[in-house]
């Protein structure tokens, strides 16, 4: 009884610790190909980045509402240590690389920004 209640136990650390890294791989198994959408967004998240179209940028409130190629839209924070909205507007087309959200920062957030070329 005592090696059931152990190798029980074992399975048990093991599936838990093997959660998060499993929880990472996505379609067709690769990492990161099974990103989701934040709810109320209409961009996807992207493992690499992509070219946006500029609708408009709010510098008080850090946020810029993005047109995809797709033709979804969405609102996105930028911190200020990631660009400096002063330099864009609307109508310009930007690459973003967002920050894969979490639990507890839901919104869409931009991880780095610069223009297209």
């Amino acid at each position: 009884m005592r090696t059931l209640t152990r190798r029980v136990s074992l399975a048990m650390l093991a599936a838990t610790l093997a959660t998060p890294v499993l929880a990472q791989v996505g379609a067709g198994g690769r990492p990161g190909a099974g990103r989701r959408n934040v709810d109320g967004q209409g961009i996807n998240y992207a493992p690499e980045a992509a070219v946006y179209s500029v609708l408009s940028v709010d510098t008080d409130a850090r946020t810029v509402e993005l047109r995809a190629e797709n033709g979804r839209t969405g609102f996105v924070q930028v911190g200020t240590s990631v660009y400096d909205l002063s330099k864009i507007k609307a109508g310009d087309k930007i690459k973003v690389d967002f920050v894969v959200p979490d639990e507890k920062n839901k919104e869409l957030r931009a991880a780095a920004i610069w223009p297209a070329s």
